[in-house]
């Protein structure tokens, strides 16, 4: 197989399709037509051309766009194929395209999509030639789902969404959500390429760490090819891998055009999360040779690792359980919500190498990929597999009740089945669910029962069981199985997103949780005066001020101010005020957020073996606002950043809540091995050591050190160290009650 570039530099014509519509590219001329980039989003382009502000995040620049939601796009490009492969079997493939489009090549209609998440492809063998002319038509969105008619569920849900038709495939988010604005868009968004395959081609090609046992692993290597029947007999196929010195090879006459093969690889690598060893991976090369000569290649990397989701489906304090098993070993998983990179899903890939440093450096070892976003392209999981990050992987569907009809099914199946089998190689991916909040929403917006929801009971479990058959299935997030229904609403599942009124962080609602592993859980944070002077003007950068753009940056989709408001609250909560300067208040909302993060984090490390787990919202801003982000948009780390950091170190010793007047010392070991070390708890501000012990920590667990006398009433810093055979640490503590003072903590982060 070859790919060969489409991208660059095309032609846009665009015009109002309420006023007219323009069926064939022969009857284009008199439209207004710009330069564009592909990839590319049409907002972008109109911006290069002066058509749009030229920073659309700037101030509410974003509400200029929405006058094009009603236009049409025709997409131009004029491209040469080589003599050479002119007469071979050729493809135009589409790795992204944003959504309702129809395909001409050389004036003759060669195809149309209608999902932005998946890939798209089609076959140009009766109308290529030397010189081409492609044309791609993408129609007004909201144009299309204004005819799209509801169902009873859609309209149910409809008054809590801005989405008005979930019957289309986009991107669940970009018709306004509380973490990015409204960007209805359009574009050839991932890259265009003209694709030449010959006789001989792998449909498939998959592996499965079947059993681990004495140091071996049996895999079995799945095969689908595309080739001539009359070949067959005079081919086979050849399996070779390598890792660290270490090889492996089989090979297999063909039989038929799809197998299997089984194989015992001895002495085999594993595949570790983060912290609990290295993410071993294979380079594998799968060969189809006919006659003596090699005829098609497949190349992977293979990680060897088993998983099992551990799930009593409801909450127990005690005995419940949400927890991954890697390879035998349960893993204490730490990391977060990954979320759009961008508004404008073109430039997620320039943002990839930024974002994915973060997420490695600030110490996660899984990350949830939510289900309002896209599907992130091969090099995000790429990075996941040799970093050691598990990835949950959502289904995109979220916050909705989503249609049943005949097309809708059709539609999401196929997406679900191709999505699998684009991603099922990654070592890094642990977890499929169905959706985001589907199952909440259901329950408690319409008072239908979840479980009634083919598209996640039937479907996509269906599908996830025939194309990654080794791999758990979650239908929702949180899935509100039969056992929870069943009990009415008074118990909960042992997975839980965890919001509730956002109040003080350690209140009740936090501190009292019964959630065994909780998959969201946020707190806001202002960003730094630097980020904030790039999207406000000057009259929005007061404390607590609500104006037109501070409520558009808070990005709450309905225009309310409760988001703006809830920061203050949330200053206030802690310090009892809101400063007077804008630096303080920048400052006193990060503590806040900083503080809160932490406590969510180590809060869950100290309570295992009942806690599995927290994956908290999120790293980065997918555009410039106040938000619970520890990143903002152009990677600027608020303060919650380093102390997540902190506290998400494989080996941490970590303060408790004060119960019996005393504090726990607690030390979470989250490696496979034991940790030798000493400990000290001091006083931040007088340097008294307070606690000092050696201690030896078992793998994999949580163990109490030893405990600190404390009153409610001391406001107080402490400081942690600890020197090990595996590496010194460091961490803090503040206890005491609200509220503190700003002017002391300040001193405290000199310290910290």
């Amino acid at each position: 197989m070859k790919k060969i570039s489409l991208n660059g530099k095309w032609k846009l014509y665009f015009y109002n399709q309420l006023e007219k519509d323009i069926k064939n590219p022969s009857e284009l001329g008199c439209e207004q037509c710009i330069k564009c980039s592909v990839p590319g989003n049409v907002e972008l382009d109109l911006s290069a051309a002066g058509l749009l502000p030229e920073d659309l995040y700037f101030g509410t620049n974003m509400k200029e766009c929405e006058k094009f939601e009603t236009y049409a796009w025709w997409y131009e490009k004029e491209f040469e194929i080589d003599k050479s492969i002119l007469s071979e079997k050729l493809y135009l493939h589409f790795n992204g395209v944003d959504c309702i489009a129809e395909y001409f090549l050389n004036g003759e209609k060669i195809g149309e999509s209608e999902n932005m998440l998946t890939e798209h492809e089609f076959c140009i063998d009766g109308v290529k030639r030397e010189k081409n002319i492609l044309h791609v038509k993408i129609n007004s969105f909201v144009l299309r789902e204004h005819e799209e008619e509801f169902s009873e569920r859609s309209l149910l849900m409809n008054p809590f969404f801005h989405q008005k038709s979930v019957e289309l495939r986009k991107a669940p988010h970009m018709h306004g959500w509380d973490i990015l604005p409204r960007a209805v868009s359009a574009g050839i968004w991932r890259d265009a390429e003209l694709v030449s395959k010959g006789d001989f081609e792998f449909r498939q090609f998959t592996y499965i760490p079947v059993k681990y046992e004495y140091g071996n692993m049996l895999v079995c290597f799945c095969y689908d090819i595309a080739c001539p029947y009359d070949k067959l007999k005079n081919s086979k196929i050849i399996i070779k891998g390598s890792c660290k010195g270490r090889s492996f090879e089989t090979e297999s006459l063909l039989q038929t055009h799809g197998g299997r093969i089984e194989l015992c690889i001895e002495n085999a690598l594993l595949w570790w999360p983060k912290g609990y060893g290295e993410a071993n991976l294979y380079d594998v090369k799968a060969q189809i040779v006919c006659d003596g000569k090699v005829v098609a290649e497949y190349d992977c990397t293979m990680g060897l690792r088993t998983i099992k989701l551990l799930n009593s489906y409801v909450a127990d304090k005690t005995n419940g359980k949400f927890a991954f098993e890697i390879n035998g070993k349960e893993i204490f998983c730490l990391g977060t919500n990954w979320v759009a990179l961008d508004a404008f899903h073109s430039r997620d890939k320039e943002r990839y190498d930024k974002a994915l440093a973060l997420l490695d450096d600030i110490g996660c070892n899984m990350v949830r990929m939510w289900g309002g976003n896209v599907y992130e392209d091969t090099a995000f999981y790429d990075f996941c597999d040799s970093h050691g990050i598990m990835v949950w992987q959502d289904f995109t569907m979220a916050c909705n009740a989503y249609p049943h009809s005949e097309k809708f099914l059709k539609e999401i199946e196929k997406e679900a089945v191709f999505i699998i089998k684009k991603l099922r190689n990654h070592a890094s991916l642990t977890l499929w669910a169905g959706d985001n909040e589907c199952d909440s929403m259901l329950t408690e917006s319409i008072w239908t029962d979840p479980n009634s929801n083919i598209i996640t009971r039937d479907i996509l479990k269906r599908a996830v069981f025939n194309h990654d058959t080794w791999k758990p299935y979650l239908p929702s997030s949180p899935y509100y199985g039969s056992e929870v229904m069943e009990k009415g609403g008074k118990i909960q599942p042992a997975e839980q997103h965890v919001w509730g009124p956002r109040d003080y962080f350690k209140s009740d609602f936090y501190s009292e949780n019964d959630a065994h592993f909780i998959s969201e859980c946020g707190y806001h944070g202002m960003p730094c005066r630097q980020t904030l002077e790039k999207f406000l003007e000057n009259n929005d950068m007061k404390p607590g001020v609500i104006t037109e753009n501070n409520i558009l940056h808070s990005t709450d989709w309905k225009g309310s101010d409760h988001r703006v408001r809830l920061v203050s609250n949330q200053v206030i909560q802690l310090f009892s005020k809101v400063p007077d300067n804008m630096d303080d208040y920048i400052l006193a909302s990060q503590i806040s957020q900083a503080e809160a993060m932490k406590y969510f984090v180590e809060r869950m490390r100290i309570n295992r073996p009942q806690k599995s787990g927290i994956l908290w919202w999120n790293l980065v801003d997918g555009w410039p606002h106040v938000s619970d982000a520890v990143v903002d948009y152009y990677f600027e780390k608020k303060l919650a950043y380093d102390y997540i950091k902190q506290s998400q170190q494989p080996f941490c010793i970590m303060m408790d809540e004060i119960q019996n007047w005393n504090s726990r010392i607690v030390a979470s070991n989250n490696t496979l091995e034991n940790v030798n070390g000493v400990v000290r708890v001091s006083d931040g501000e007088s340097k008294e050591i307070l606690f000092k012990k050696e201690f030896s920590v078992m793998p994999n667990c949580s163990e109490a050190l030893g405990e600190i006398k404390l009153y409610y009433s001391e406001k107080r810093l402490f400081v942690i160290e600890w020197e090990t055979d595996k590496g010194d640490g460091f961490n803090h503590y503040i206890s005491g009650g609200v509220p503190f003072s700003l002017e002391k903590y300040k001193k405290w982060i000199e310290i910290i």
